[in-house]
């Protein structure tokens, strides 16, 4: 008998082990037939920045239903990928909701499509539409439908800008070059001493394309013909921003503080846990605006109340300050933020915290515009 059990064990053992070496069976998701076929205005499709703002192409297609109920709602989703480097090269999804036709205009597909080809290098694009159905007992893969295009790109943000300049006085004139803070933000700045003068843009050392004005501080990009030039009438240090972003397109003249050493500002003092040490490494400001707004510098740290402040901007104590704009001045209620200056040119005045605790002490720098803040840090 216990030989009969042994036998029996054995082979349920054998026969267990040799369906654990059998491939496993996955249950697969049912493909479903194209039903929308998408279709695409233009096979060849060459994307200009003048017309940025204008469609480049629509996309069309059939309304699809739900194989399992026709009542289930559908909606769709589209995305865009080279042609013949998907795995690499896949925009995200864009969801359109129940609609059967979209289009794109010249920016939009130019940001896509740009970061995969050279500018002027045509390449296939496949726009793949996909079809997703609510069921609300059974899981419906996505229905996908593809078209092939192809796209040329424009160069949406070269390097530089380049501000060519006429002196209204005697009708001398310069180029000066705009650089990126972070290459990719197709913002410019640069600070130049202006006179009276006339001015506008190009994206190179050539005439065109060029930015010239359109309304105020608006731009217009135009290929060829007139620019219309902008015109200052100040004299002085002036910092240059031009944002050529379709949501601003704008080119502003602004007068903003120019440091002794760029960028170079630090606090000290025993209201704050620097203390009295210069140009340290934790106690300088770092520039927290955007590339729009470079005119706004922060500490963020721990300030001890009845403690002093001031900032510095160069090596040592013989430099020149950020001082308060009276002795003890309270941060948390005095905003008001002089130029710096020498410590004789004033007198040593700091800041005293009324409080203690983690706060951000931010200064602007727009020179028409400057004052300070202090509030709990995050």
């Amino acid at each position: 008998m216990k030989k009969l059990i042994y036998s029996v064990g054995l082979i349920f053992v054998v026969g267990s082990m040799a369906s654990c070496n059998e491939d496993p069976v996955y249950y697969e998701l049912k493909d479903n037939p194209d039903q929308m076929h998408i279709k695409a205005s233009a096979e060849n499709v060459v994307f200009n920045k003048g017309l940025a703002d204008q469609d480049a192409i629509t996309f069309t297609w059939d309304a699809a239903t739900s194989p399992v109920s026709a009542g289930d709602p559908v909606s769709y989703s589209i995305r865009f990928y080279d042609t013949n480097m998907k795995g690499e090269h896949m925009s995200e999804l864009i969801e359109l909701g129940n609609v059967t036709q979209k289009s794109f205009t010249h920016d939009e597909l130019n940001t896509i499509i740009s970061k995969w080809v050279l500018p002027g290098e045509p390449l296939s694009v496949t726009a793949q539409l996909l079809c997703y159905v609510d069921n609300a007992t059974q899981y419906v893969k996505p229905i996908p439908s593809t078209v092939t295009f192809t796209a040329t790109c424009y160069e949406k943000y070269p390097t530089y800008l380049y501000m060519h300049i006429t002196n209204t006085a005697d009708g001398t004139a310069k180029v000066e070059r705009l650089e990126q803070r972070q290459l990719g933000t197709g913002i410019y700045e640069g600070s130049f001493n202006l006179r009276p003068c006339t001015y506008y843009f190009t994206t190179s050392l050539e005439d065109y394309p060029a930015y010239g004005q359109a309304e105020g501080e608006q731009m217009e990009y135009v290929t060829e013909g007139n620019v219309k030039q902008f015109a200052f009438e100040q004299t002085g240090q002036r910092t240059v921003i031009v944002d050529t972003n379709n949501g601003f397109n704008d080119c502003r003249v602004l007068d903003i503080v120019q440091l002794p050493t760029p960028g170079l500002i630090w606090i000290c003092g025993n209201g704050c846990s620097i203390g009295w040490n210069t140009n340290t490494v934790a106690g300088r400001l770092e520039m927290v605006g955007t590339a729009r707004e470079p005119y706004y510098y922060a500490w963020t740290g721990d300030f001890v109340e009845g403690g002093e402040i001031k900032f510095g901007l160069g090596n040592g104590w013989g430099d020149q300050f950020f001082f308060a704009p009276e002795a003890n001045a309270d941060p948390v209620t005095n905003h008001r933020l002089d130029m710096y200056r020498f410590q004789d040119n004033g007198g040593d005045l700091k800041w005293v915290p009324s409080v203690s605790g983690r706060y951000t002490f931010t200064l602007c720098l727009l020179a028409t515009d400057m004052w300070t803040k202090f509030e709990p840090a995050n």
